[in-house]
């Protein structure tokens, strides 16, 4: 039970942005679920972090408030990718998505590459 108890406490402190991008842009769940076609209970589930979004989802959703997904993820701290750099950060996770399900990579490896990548292109090392 106590296991249970930390990684759910640990998985809280790993928040993604929706609650905070949604009453900033001050969009209720309702709409907010309205707009990109799920429910409000799903909305307050995500921004919980009770359930996690499916790619699809998390698209939709940044897209919906003109962030990136890795943004809205809490995984980086900057808003406007460029376009290049969006697009390439996308398909890096999408690539890297493929080959952590094919490769069945512990999740603490994922977070270390892509952490990584964010910083790279943070930081301008792709130039």
């Amino acid at each position: 039970m106590r296991k249970k108890f930390l990684l759910y406490r640990l998985k809280r402190l790993k928040m993604n942005r929706i609650k905070e991008i949604r009453l900033q842009k001050k969009v209720s769940q309702k709409d907010l679920a309205e707009s990109i076609d799920i429910t409000r209970q799903a909305i307050s589930l995500y921004e919980k972090n009770l359930r996690t979004p499916s790619p699809k989802v998390w698209q939709a959703l940044a897209d919906y408030f003109n962030v990136s997904v890795p943004y809205l993820q809490g995984k980086i701290s900057y808003k406007a990718l460029d376009p290049f750099e969006r697009a390439l950060y996308d398909h890096v996770t999408v690539a890297m998505n493929r080959a952590f399900n094919e490769y069945a990579l512990l999740p603490e490896a994922r977070e270390k590459i892509l952490k990584a990548i964010a910083y790279s292109i943070e930081n301008g090392e792709l130039d």
